[in-house]
């Protein structure tokens, strides 16, 4: 609580990259007796024992308590909330990818839409109608620009060094000690991203193969790009980091998928220059900038749609306490920088469609892609369409 009574600004959430998982230096595997069993005298013969043996412990994920989801889990969340069996041993791979204990599994079967259809609507807390709005400068001179995409590319850089995959799925089973044994369920998770935008795009009478050339920003190691190729001619894959653009060009070529390219995003050239699509794609990316870049990747994404062309994203749109300014930004610099997540809100999102000359399509709520916590946070699904000309 500052001097006046008010509470300070948050600023934005940091997630460090993590550490491998390995035994402190020097410490030694430590053998424990077994407990011997008290001696009692003798009597009559028991009674054979009816009692179950104890279930084995479950497995918890590294560095926490939590308890880590199993594929047993999955069946039974299924038998439990759906009232069903799974399809496949492929979904429950795709389930364990983005949800890596037992709590957010469940929590991952509550939020699905046939949960819901199932039981009806659901009442969940939300962030409050009369939240305040929030002290956010979205322009910046082009010096302040360019320091802040430098220190955004230096972090995205480090981490895709080190941690590429759990930067973009922030799961133990991600890390770098793990991948080798999951990279298969990694990728499975990007058929969640292509089949929720061919649902969208269908619901509103637009075939995917009407929008020939797509981009993904912020694609990362290509987990959703080269699912999304399935519905377009052609995807050109765009990241600030050149360690993640050589594992998804690695995984497109092990995969045999011909039909993406890939560009280096400059702080110049975020996206291809003198390049026009027709779909543009970005989900979980948007909020690792602080909000002056989120907003002018949006403006040069909006411009470069072509008649007819569709813009859908994912956006971090509110956080209660949240506020942004650039000089203290970028005075409070740390190297090396953390994975930030900033806020956006909606009038901002709005005001750069409309200069655009972009029509709305939809708007989602979709919190939960940022955090379990829904009465502080405000994620949205955006759709935006130029008009055909």
């Amino acid at each position: 609580m500052s001097g006046d009574g008010t509470k300070p600004a948050r600023p934005a959430v940091v997630r460090p990259i993590p550490a491998a998982v390995r035994p402190a230096a020097g410490m030694a595997r430590v053998a424990v007796a077994p407990v011997q069993p008290s001696v009692v005298a003798a009597a009559a013969p028991p009674a054979p024992s009816v009692t179950k043996p104890p279930r084995a412990a479950r497995p918890q994920r590294p560095g926490t308590g939590a308890i880590a989801a199993t594929p047993d889990d999955v069946r039974a969340c299924y038998r439990m909330f759906l009232g069903r069996e799974p399809e496949n041993d492929g979904v429950l791979e795709r389930h364990l990818a983005q949800a890596g204990t037992a709590g957010e599994l469940v929590t991952r079967f509550l939020h699905s839409d046939e949960y819901r259809a199932r039981v009806g609507q659901r009442v969940e807390p939300r962030l409050p109608i009369g939240a305040p709005g929030l002290a956010i400068e979205t322009a910046a001179s082009a010096a302040q620009m360019q320091a802040m995409l430098e220190r955004t590319g230096r972090y995205w850089d480090a981490v895709g060094r080190e941690a590429p995959h759990w930067s973009v799925l922030t799961q133990d089973r991600f890390r770098p000690d793990a991948i080798g044994r999951s990279i298969d369920a990694f990728y499975a998770t990007g058929l969640d991203d292509s089949r929720m935008v061919e649902a969208v795009l269908t619901r509103h009478g637009i075939a995917p193969e009407a929008l020939p050339q797509a981009i993904e920003f912020g694609c990362g190691v290509g987990r959703a790009t080269l699912a999304l190729a399935r519905l377009f001619d052609g995807v050109m894959g765009c990241d600030i980091s050149a360690p993640h653009l050589a594992l998804a060009a690695e995984q497109a070529a092990a995969r045999i998928v011909d039909n993406v390219a890939w560009h280096r995003s400059t702080p110049a050239a975020p996206m291809p220059p003198g390049m026009e699509w027709d779909f543009w794609f970005s989900r979980m990316v948007l909020q690792h900038n602080p909000p002056p870049v989120a907003a002018r990747l949006l403006a040069i994404a909006f411009v470069g749609l072509r008649p007819g062309g569709v813009a859908m994203f994912q956006m971090a749109t509110h956080r209660v306490g949240y506020a942004f300014s650039i000089d203290d930004y970028l005075a409070a610099a740390t190297d090396p920088p953390g994975m930030e997540v900033h806020i956006l809100p909606q009038p901002a999102i709005f005001a750069l469609a409309r200069e655009a000359g972009l029509e709305v399509l939809e708007v989602r709520e979709d919190t939960h892609v940022v955090a379990a916590d829904t009465v502080s946070w405000l994620s949205n699904l955006f759709v935006f369409r130029r008009p055909a000309s």
